[in-house]
């Protein structure tokens, strides 16, 4: 530091904590690798860090707001492309709807949404799915199932041997 100006090598208040956010970024060796968060992380692996507001905030989130210079809108979501949840590459992140964010992941649910056919192959059209508690349910199948409990019921009917087991 220079004695006549003690302030001249200083950061701006505004932006250390930007410099302390870049500090824990292992921005890797190329153009497209993941920048990796290796700060604090939630207990499911996203960076998180603590705005000087006191706020703490998702690390993509910041990275995509610092590169776009922009907030999210409300109700979105920013989606790591790369799958990596730790990466802060303003690359590997893009804003979406909420919902689009848990179709694209892999919970149970997205992955339910993604299949376009039942297990014995019918296709999920609105003619062919009803939803019944929540859940969608193939129509041909039912019909299937119901048309053999009632060949069963018919066959057990005319079946003379049953009253002897009894």
């Amino acid at each position: 530091m220079n004695a006549k100006n003690p302030r001249q090598f200083r950061t701006p208040p505004a932006r250390r904590w930007e410099r302390r956010f870049y500090e824990k970024v292992d921005q890797g060796t190329e153009f497209d690798d993941c920048h990796i968060w290796l700060g604090a992380k939630d207990n499911d692996g996203y960076g998180k860090f603590r705005l000087p507001t006191g706020q703490v905030k998702g690390t993509h989130i910041i990275a995509w707001q610092m590169a776009n210079e922009r907030t999210v809108p409300p109700g979105w979501h920013v989606d790591h492309l790369c799958r990596v949840r730790s990466c802060c590459n303003p690359d590997h992140l893009e804003p979406v709807p909420a919902t689009e964010n848990v179709a694209r992941g892999e919970s149970f649910s997205a992955r339910n949404t993604r299949k376009t056919h039942c297990p014995k192959g019918h296709e999920y059209t609105t003619e062919t799915i009803r939803w019944h508690s929540g859940r969608r349910e193939c129509i041909p199948c039912i019909r299937a199932r119901d048309r053999e409990r009632r060949a069963a019921k018919r066959a057990e009917k005319d079946d003379p041997y049953t009253d002897e087991l009894d």
